[in-house]
């Protein structure tokens, strides 16, 4: 199948690390010292998983008030606040080429600990990568036009390879925050 048919990228890209590192040196400019750490995650963040065009930065705050201060100087005209919870803020930047989504969350958040997990697993498993590799196909050419039935076709691949990163122990290579 041709790349631009389902919409993935089929080819790694190193130029997915250094717009990483940009974003990440603008999300510390953005941050005070309540800023944790900054990860790459999604499929730009592992080498050879197919990806759309959308590069998925993952900061993670000590405190609310910390990662609010953080979006609001983000979204102070270069990004776009698509989300506001309690313990996350989602903030995206349309570049012509790609998307830039900032995910930002609280030490507390329930959903950083799973994205790290998956990211680690697959980083270690070719078997797994390649599986995953394959449903993102399938799931883009069936919904191409549908990024929610896109996400809900992966979504038991998910969890299942996220769960056997906790059997296999992962949760001990998380960081662990004060």
């Amino acid at each position: 199948m041709d790349p631009k048919e389902d919409g993935l990228s089929l080819e790694p890209d190193p130029v997915w690390d250094d717009r990483f590192a940009s974003v990440r040196d603008r999300v510390a400019y953005a941050s005070d010292d309540r800023l944790c750490d900054v990860f790459h995650v999604g499929s730009t963040a592992i080498a050879g998983v197919p990806g759309k065009p959308v590069l998925d930065v993952m900061p993670v705050y000590d405190s609310a008030a910390g990662m609010r201060a953080a979006a609001d100087r983000l979204t102070d005209g270069e990004f776009e606040r698509e989300h506001d919870a309690d313990d996350t803020v989602v903030a995206l930047r349309r570049e012509p080429d790609h998307v830039v989504a900032v995910r930002m969350h609280t030490v507390d958040a329930d959903q950083w600990r799973p994205i790290l997990l998956f990211r680690e697993y697959l980083t270690d498993h070719p078997d797994a990568r390649e599986e995953y590799a394959r449903v993102k196909r399938e799931a883009a050419a069936e919904h191409p036009d549908d990024m929610e039935a896109y996400t809900n076709a992966k979504f038991d691949l998910v969890q299942s390879l996220t769960e056997a990163a906790r059997e296999a122990g992962y949760e001990d290579r998380l960081p662990a925050f004060a």
